[in-house]
């Protein structure tokens, strides 16, 4: 008979040392965002269902886009809200059970998107056109009939990492904050070994915390597979023993542990890189990293926010305190 266990998260606040970034603040204009999207809502109401409209809402997408971008203008947090519905709606319809029962037509959905996406990226005259197309881009991969890309069934932490890599719907969105804070920063140097160990270490710091705030989530709708937790508990190589959850939870706390140091270390090899008396690259390095770790603070302050009710982490404000999270098994 199922009951109901409590579990001791790791306390991902001090993993990622957040209390050294106290100034972080969500977009002062997420009241307004949220109004606009209560609105839009409204107006389509006719053409979702309650349920959608139970799920939209409580996903708390205004918040999300409010978070991810803190220094954003009203315009340019549309674009994310834009591109954020966009993504809901992919992982929705991509669901197997919607899939199999050929509730969506793939090809009319990406034809659409990508009729609105002609432009080079990131042209400031039409600023969501770039996000809309690379979510059609990640719409291609996700959707089963098409490619197990998303779906996929790991039984290897390292595996399952670099898949988790590729799949995380964050790219855009970094590339976005940095092109919104005009980061002048050549190519060339955004493909050395020090940003890009930069870049992979701020998608493992967002997509492991996802891992452990929605394992609750997934656990009670028995879609715990593609999650870091579960992983460990059937990876020989790893000394979780199978249906350990703390066990487990404390390796994925571990994990990311490992990725903050490395991103830091990352953060250094950067700055070592640059040439004596450079501070103008020095100083648009320390802009780019500063964007990286707000986009994963913003990344943590969304999902465990008692408003977005799409993961509902904690029961209670002793729960959130002591990261306690009560799961059933």
């Amino acid at each position: 008979m199922p009951r109901i266990v409590q579990y001791q998260l790791p306390n991902i606040d001090l993993l990622l040392d957040r209390q050294s970034r106290p100034n972080y603040k969500v977009n002062p204009y997420h009241p307004e965002l949220q109004t606009e999207f209560i609105s839009f809502l409204d107006k389509i109401d006719h053409a979702i269902s309650p349920f959608q409209r139970k799920e939209i809402e409580g996903a708390q997408l205004p918040l999300c886009a409010a978070a991810y971008a803190p220094d954003a203008d009203m315009p340019q947090l549309r674009v994310y809200l834009d591109y954020f519905v966009l993504l809901l709606l992919v992982e929705v319809m991509s669901d197997v059970s919607n899939a199999q029962a050929g509730q969506f037509d793939l090809d009319d959905m990406i034809n659409l998107l990508n009729t609105c996406s002609d432009n080079e990226p990131f042209d400031t005259s039409k600023q969501k056109d770039p996000l809309v197309h690379l979510a059609a881009r990640f719409a291609r991969k996700c959707f089963p009939p098409l490619s197990a890309l998303y779906r996929y069934d790991a039984t290897q932490v390292d595996s399952y990492l670099a898949h988790r890599r590729k799949v995380v719907a964050i790219h855009p969105v970094i590339a976005f904050n940095r092109w919104m804070s005009q980061v002048k920063l050549s190519p060339e140097i955004l493909q050395t070994p020090a940003f890009e160990g930069l870049l992979e270490s701020t998608i493992d710091l967002i997509a492991l915390p996802n891992d452990l705030i929605s394992y609750k989530k997934e656990k009670s709708q028995g879609e715990d597979i593609h999650n870091l937790v579960s992983v460990a508990m059937v990876d020989p190589a790893i000394p979780v023993k199978s249906g350990d959850i703390q066990a487990a939870l404390d390796f994925a706390g571990v994990k990311i542990s490992e990725a903050y140091l490395r991103f830091q270390q990352c953060k250094l090899d950067a700055i070592a890189q640059t040439a004596p008396g450079d501070s103008e690259t020095r100083s648009e390095i320390m802009r780019y990293v500063d964007i990286l770790l707000k986009t994963i603070d913003g990344n943590i302050v969304w999902q465990i926010d008692p408003r977005t009710v799409r993961y509902h982490v904690f029961e209670t404000p002793e729960e959130r305190a002591q990261w306690l999270v009560s799961i059933c098994i």
